[in-house]
């Protein structure tokens, strides 16, 4: 084996055990492990992400302010480093100190079944200090507020409230026995989405869908990995959660955190609910 072939697969397994580290939320590992392959590869721009997201998550904002700089050098539209960037300063800006990530996270798809699972957009969204907090993948509570349904983070930060039409649906339901369980996609202020899950579906609302408007197949949906027991189980199932990066499968596969915050269909919006979803709840109402 040439050195150069035997270089790339020491880059290639460092990369996918730094991955492996970050879904088990080990952020020192991940740290030293993106450090080790930038020493090796120092043009690697996912690593040099990871690295960033590992200080983050270290509350090392500074250093994590430069390692997205550094991407934006060789890259300046790329997404990752940008939408980090903003992040990170809004953190400084405000003093404030990231919610560190502590729980594991397994790639999964997140939309599977129709009409029990969605992605919505959130309106009235906390300040984008607040919002800096929480990673994509961060679990969120529904609750009621004011005929509203809000969405609090698990240390009881507000973070926005679903649109009136869907939440007075989701209200009506969960008031009669079925239960849900949430978490962010997106923490940007100006698209902040959240993903939400149909996990009990009382007998009174055997023949009610959780979300008419998201029949569509999974491969034609957002690509919005979370963690796998979360959704299928509920939020009590295995208190390790959260966390935003999805195996590489490929190299040019988007760095794993990105892959559950960039789930902006090309075609069409999310959560519109179109006439015949209007006619199926006025039917049922």
């Amino acid at each position: 084996m040439s050195p150069t072939s035997e270089s790339g697969l020491r880059a290639r397994a460092l990369a996918e055990q730094a991955t492996a580290a970050a879904l088990e939320a080990d952020w020192p590992r991940a740290l030293e492990l993106n450090q080790k392959l930038l020493e090796t590869s120092p043009d690697d721009v996912e690593a040099r992400n990871r690295l960033g997201r590992a200080l983050i998550e270290h509350g090392r904002l500074e250093e994590a302010k430069a390692a997205f700089a550094e991407v934006l050098k060789s890259e300046p539209y790329n997404s990752i480093a940008l939408r980090n960037q903003t992040r990170v300063a809004a953190l400084i800006e405000h003093h404030t100190k990231p919610n560190v990530t502590t729980t594991k996270t397994q790639p999964r798809l997140f939309i599977e079944d129709m009409g029990k699972t969605g992605i919505l957009r959130l309106i009235n969204p906390a300040p984008v200090h607040v919002l800096a907090k929480y990673s994509p993948g961060a679990e969120c509570e529904l609750r009621e507020q004011e005929g509203l349904l809000a969405l609090h983070a698990r240390d009881g930060e507000l973070v926005g409230f679903l649109e009136p039409k869907v939440g007075r649906r989701l209200i009506d339901l969960l008031r009669t026995g079925n239960q849900y369980v949430a978490a962010l996609v997106s923490s940007d202020p100006a698209n902040s989405r959240v993903a939400i899950r149909e996990v009990l579906q009382s007998p009174e609302n055997i023949s009610r869908i959780s979300f008419p408007g998201h029949h569509r197949p999974a491969e034609t949906k957002e690509r919005a990995y979370v963690r796998g027991t979360f959704f299928r189980y509920g939020a009590g199932a295995d208190e390790d959660l959260e966390g935003e990066e999805a195996e590489e499968a490929e190299e040019e596969t988007p760095a794993a955190e990105e892959q559950l915050d960039e789930t902006e269909p090309s075609e069409e919006p999310l959560a519109a609910e179109t006439d015949s979803e209007e006619r199926e709840e006025e039917a049922e109402e």
